[in-house]
Formats: C-alpha cells, sequence, structure tokens
C-alpha cells in the first residue's frame, strides 16, 4: 500500500494521465463536472487512447446546465457565444467518447419540474486496473484545474476494489452507504440519504480534538459550525481558512458572522479560490475527499470522506498545505454583519430543508 498527496491539478493531471495511459484493463473515472475546454479535453483524449478494454466515466447532472462554474440559462450568460459554444461541446463530448469506446453515464437526473436540482452526486473519483485510485476534490475542467485543490493517489488492491464496487454500483443506479477501515484511511460511502448519520464519527473525531483544528474549506456552514460551537468553552484553537474571492457571494457576510460567534480565526486564501476541503485535528488525523462539509454534503449530496491517518500523508498535508496556506492567507479584518449573517443561515437552513424534501418526494 502507498499513498500521495497531489496538491493543484498540473501534479494531479501529470500523474493520472501516465496512469490512465498505462492502464491495460479498466478505467472508470467519476466527476461532478467534465467540461469540453482545455483541461477537459486533455484528460477525455487520453481516455479514449487508453488501451484498457473497459473504460467508463460517471458524469452529474449538472454538467450539461453548468459550464465553467455558469449557469447555462442565466439571461447574461445565454447571450455569451464562447460559453454556449462550450456549452454544446461538453454535450458532444459523452457521445464522442462512447464512439471511441469509452462508456458514459449520466448521474442523479434533474427529474421532472427539475425538483431533484439539488440532489447532486458530489464525488471525484478514479478507479485504475483495480489496483490504483484518486480521491479528492478536483474536478475535469479549467476552471476547476486554476483552483487550489487536492487529489490523494492510493495504490492499494483492496481500496481500489472497495472504491470500484461503488463506480458500479453507481453506473448501474444504486447509491450507497459503506464504511471500511483500512491501515491508515478510514473510508465513508456517502449517499445522500444517511449522510447526518455516517458523518457522526467523522465529527466525533473533531469533537475529541485536544491540540488545535485546522480546516481549509471556502463552503464551510451549518450544521458544521454548530458541532463545533457545541464542544463549549474548552475547544481548542480552531482556523478556518476560505477563499477571499468565493464563489458562493452569500458566505461573504455569513462566514465572518459565523466564524465570530464560534470564536474561529477566520482567514482569507488570497488571488485564487481554494476548492480544498480538510480538517486536520490535533496534527494526526486528515478528514478529507469530496465534501465541502456544508449542508448539502450533510443532507443530500453522494460523497467519499477519508480520514487519513498515514504519517506520511499527515506530514506531506502539513509541510504542502497547512504551512504554505497560513502563510499566504491574511486574518480577516473586515466587517461582520450580524443581521446579513443570520439572514445567509436562515435561507441556508431552508434550502436544506426544501432540497431534502424535494429529493424524497
Amino acid at each position: 500500500m502507498s499513498f500521495r498527496l497531489l496538491v493543484d491539478s498540473d501534479e494531479f493531471a501529470a500523474q493520472l494521465l501516465q496512469d490512465i495511459s498505462t492502464a491495460r484493463s479498466t478505467v472508470y473515472v467519476q466527476a461532478m463536472t467534465f467540461d469540453a475546454d482545455r483541461s477537459g479535453l486533455r484528460v477525455a483524449q487520453t481516455l479514449m487512447d487508453a488501451a484498457a478494454a473497459d473504460r467508463r466515466v460517471l458524469i452529474d447532472e449538472v454538467s450539461r446546465f453548468i459550464v465553467s462554474d455558469r449557469f447555462i440559462y442565466s439571461p447574461g450568460n445565454w447571450r455569451d457565444r464562447d460559453l454556449r459554444r462550450e456549452w454544446r461541446a461538453t454535450r458532444n463530448l459523452a457521445e464522442e467518447l462512447r464512439r471511441q469506446g469509452v462508456g458514459v453515464k449520466i448521474t442523479n437526473p434533474y427529474g421532472r419540474f427539475w425538483l431533484r436540482f439539488f440532489a447532486r452526486n458530489h464525488k471525484k473519483l478514479v478507479v485504475i486496473d483495480g489496483r490504483i485510485c484518486y480521491i479528492g476534490g478536483i474536478n475535469f475542467s479549467d476552471h476547476n484545474f486554476a483552483w487550489h485543490d487536492m487529489m490523494l493517489r492510493v495504490d492499494d488492491p483492496d481500496i481500489a476494489a472497495f472504491l470500484g464496487e461503488d463506480f458500479l454500483s453507481t453506473w448501474d443506479g444504486r447509491n450507497k452507504s459503506a464504511f471500511r477501515s483500512f491501515p491508515g484511511i478510514d473510508l465513508y460511502l456517502l449517499d445522500g440519504r444517511s449522510n447526518a448519520r455516517a458523518f457522526e464519527p467523522i465529527l466525533d473525531l473533531v469533537r475529541g480534538a485536544h491540540k488545535d483544528i485546522f480546516i481549509e474549506s471556502t463552503y464551510f456552514a451549518l450544521p458544521f459550525f454548530d458541532r463545533l460551537r457545541e464542544m463549549g468553552p474548552g475547544r481548542p484553537p480552531t482556523v478556518l481558512l476560505t477563499s477571499a474571492v468565493n464563489n458562493w457571494p452569500q458566505m461573504r457576510h455569513y462566514l465572518p458572522w459565523e466564524a465570530r460567534r464560534s470564536g474561529i480565526d477566520l482567514r482569507l486564501y488570497p488571488g485564487r479560490l481554494t476548492h480544498l476541503k480538510a480538517i486536520l485535528v490535533d496534527g494526526r488525523e486528515l478528514i478529507m475527499g469530496s465534501a465541502n462539509f456544508d449542508f448539502f454534503s450533510y443532507s443530500i449530496y453522494q460523497e467519499i470522506v477519508a480520514v487519513v491517518r498515514d504519517p506520511a500523508v499527515i506530514a506531506a498535508f502539513k509541510e504542502r498545505v497547512v504551512i504554505p496556506d497560513r502563510e499566504r492567507s491574511i486574518s480577516y479584518q473586515g466587517p461582520v454583519r450580524p443581521v446579513r449573517g443570520r439572514m445567509h443561515a436562515l435561507s441556508f437552513r431552508a434550502l436544506a430543508r426544501l432540497s431534502r424534501w424535494l429529493t424524497r418526494t
């Protein structure tokens, strides 16, 4: 068994494309978005050229309507000819992959009247030759590749079998909830229906912190803030590192308000968006994967969450993420607007309840 932490898209893509190119039997790729832009097409072409007999791709339905992080049907975006061209190319990409022998399925259709609009399959997963697998937060598109993020490469047949079985289950239209412990890593598969129960042992790790808690997440939200506050005044020092420029505008006032009332040191990562999702507990246990630690991942998204204890991965995360990201970031010194923060919190709670109700009707 071996682990390798891959920070940012250049490092991830170089290793992934090499692994796909040398695959001999199977290549399973799952992402929430897979755009027909430079980054997405590079991965797609490598898949089409690969010698592996069984090549499959799972893409969430959202990729058919949101391209380059923009909703295609909003008035301003619909008039953008370049965006519409990319949208058409993205829709045609699935057919081109099929023509080249790559199986493609779309997960989580929106359904009638788009009632399941919020119920996304948020997993990012690659399984190759029943041995190599990748988990983390990077999708296949130029805008995702430009963000700060990471993936974990694992070389182990038992872990690959566990994750490959999940891929095939999703391929057959069945979302699974499962847990498996391996040396150095625990893996949680969230099915979008029982996520709250699955998150409890993960939250227990956070509640058991004694030394410090480091969080890097741009979309960190309830109920995870609630769980941190429930730890009371004895909670160890907690840092939340988030993006200075957030593609969720509601976070602008929500995060400072929640951080202040929760006693959390809020730090802003400058320049580009950090799409990284990680919680380091006492410098010994790293919670990572596809989940953003927000109300969607807690309630209705299908996700992969890992608790990593491998010392080499922990050391690499500290050296390559915690130290440089803290050095680059600055402590939040802006205004805290309680009224706006509370309004966004109420809207998030209402949205979580509505989305849960819609997905169960």
